[in-house]
């Protein structure tokens, strides 16, 4: 991994960029419009008729909940990409978020999609989780944003409110809130998505975004860093 061209391709890209995050967020709506399609739709039905598969609709609560998850999230997404990020967005980031995106949601639909069995504690738990996570992720960049606002703190490293547990509650936020969205799905296949999301985590996003904070805040970045656990509070 060459992480100093992933910072410079990541986090230090200037400009408003809007045809990229005009595409992404269209591209995003797709997918969850895909979603909506397999879990509301006669999307399982067409889809097993054109792979010779015998797909049947599951437990309508699961597919709600599912449906409900999607939606809530690509509000998110609007929010971040139109609010929040205040940094450029490349053409290569909007590439890897929108395949991503569509593996998620025709994975978790699909095999949530069609699972019979009435959603129980499991998806409970998971609705709370997503719903957690969802807060954790959305509540941090909010903050920060106000924070980021006022005139005095130009220039500086945000390092209160849930930062204060961690250095990125926004991507455990995320963590969070996939694994409450497979939990609901009921198949344990989809457990997939947090693992790899986490080993994207630790082994690119973190060591690559840190890289960019430490070349640009210095010895303010490095002090916050040694008393603050990289992602999961109180643990790592």
């Amino acid at each position: 991994m060459d992480k100093r061209k992933l910072q410079r391709t990541m986090y230090e890209r200037g400009g408003v960029c809007a045809a990229q995050r005009i595409t992404l967020a269209v591209l995003a709506g797709g997918c969850v419009l895909l979603g909506w399609w397999l879990l509301t739709g006669s999307g399982l039905t067409e889809l097993g008729g054109w792979f010779g598969w015998h797909l049947i609709r599951g437990d309508a609560a699961r597919r709600m909940c599912l449906t409900g998850g999607f939606t809530i999230y690509y509000v998110r997404i609007l929010f971040t990409e139109f609010v929040f990020l205040k940094r450029g967005v490349g053409w290569n980031e909007v590439f890897t978020i929108a395949p991503w995106l569509l593996i998620i949601i025709v994975l978790l639909g699909i095999a949530g999609g069609v699972n019979p069995t009435p959603i129980g504690p499991v998806a409970a738990v998971g609705v709370a989780l997503f719903a957690f996570g969802s807060w954790l992720n959305s509540h941090a960049e909010y903050a920060r944003h106000i924070w980021k606002q006022m005139p005095e703190h130009k220039g500086r490293l945000y390092t209160q409110g849930l930062f204060r547990l961690s250095r990125h509650p926004n991507y455990f936020g995320d963590l969070l809130s996939f694994s409450g969205l497979c939990m609901i799905s009921g198949a344990w296949i989809t457990m997939l998505i947090p693992v790899l999301m986490l080993a994207g985590f630790v082994f690119v996003n973190i060591p690559v975004l840190d890289s960019h904070l430490h070349d640009h805040y210095g010895d303010e970045f490095d002090r916050y860093a040694r008393r603050t656990r990289k992602l999961i509070p109180f643990v790592y």
